[in-house]
């Protein structure tokens, strides 16, 4: 199964380059995490985080040391950084075509430390694995968690 990951440019106009430097190390840190949570890194999600990282300005020694680290995820307060965040975990996610329960797990698990809308979260991942391309474009995510918006 081959899965096609949005070539989107997902720092710009979501305000993650507003992201403290600390909240973008958490990031990577959690997206670092997310690759191995299936004992399965490849290389093009490893070179996802560093193209990330660079775009973000986080230098490439700052990535290469979250390794070892034990970092708090601090994710930001406005709810459209937040959105953006989860989307960019689906992302990495699909990158090296191997979708596994423990990565869907995680992903769920980070939507709610985003204090995102589990209902909204539960139903997303459904969708988009339901989605015989397994892609969601970015703006279906953002409108998708305005129906669940109070």
């Amino acid at each position: 199964m081959t899965l096609r990951v949005c070539k989107c440019d997902v720092t710009k106009a979501n305000g993650m380059n507003n992201l403290s430097y600390d909240q973008k190390l958490s990031l990577l840190h959690s997206l670092l995490t997310l690759i191995r949570v299936d004992n399965i890194e490849s290389e093009s999600e490893v070179d996802f985080i560093y193209q990330l990282g660079k775009k973000l300005s986080v230098k490439k020694e700052d990535i290469d040391g979250l390794v070892d680290k034990t970092l708090e995820f601090s994710p930001p307060k406005a709810e459209h950084q937040r959105i953006v965040l989860f989307y960019t975990f689906l992302l990495v996610m699909k990158i090296d075509g191997v979708l596994s329960p423990s990565e869907i797990k995680m992903c769920g698990d980070i939507g709610f430390k985003l204090g995102l809308n589990p209902f909204a979260v539960q139903n997303l991942l459904e969708t988009m694995f339901a989605n015989p391309d397994k892609k969601v474009p970015a703006i279906d995510v953002i409108n998708f968690f305005k129906l669940y918006h109070n």
